[in-house]
């Protein structure tokens, strides 16, 4: 969330207009996030997996951050891990 937050204030700065993707630039999937919650949270919960209703789902996101890193010098500085940990204490204090 920290490098999201960074890149959409470098955007409001932007000397041109344009679709600027943020995030890691690395595809993390839903269980290594299951898995994340997990290590922070200290539970031990499984994904409970459905049929998707969605018939244009995208299974596989990943951002190029090329826009991002030559128009606003936007560069990830701040792991998932770090993320769903800070957001954690910030959430259960």
């Amino acid at each position: 969330m920290k490098d999201t937050v960074e890149g959409s204030l470098r955007a409001l700065d932007a000397r041109t207009s344009g679709i600027y993707n943020l995030g890691s630039g690395q595809a993390r999937s839903f269980n290594e996030l299951v898995d994340v919650l997990n290590k922070c949270l200290r539970t031990n919960f499984q994904a409970d997996y459905i049929d998707n209703p969605h018939a244009h789902y995208q299974n596989f996101t990943q951002a190029d951050l090329t826009n991002a890193r030559s128009a606003l010098g936007y560069e990830p500085r701040f792991p998932l891990e770090e993320g769903v940990r800070d957001y954690m204490q910030w959430l259960y204090g």
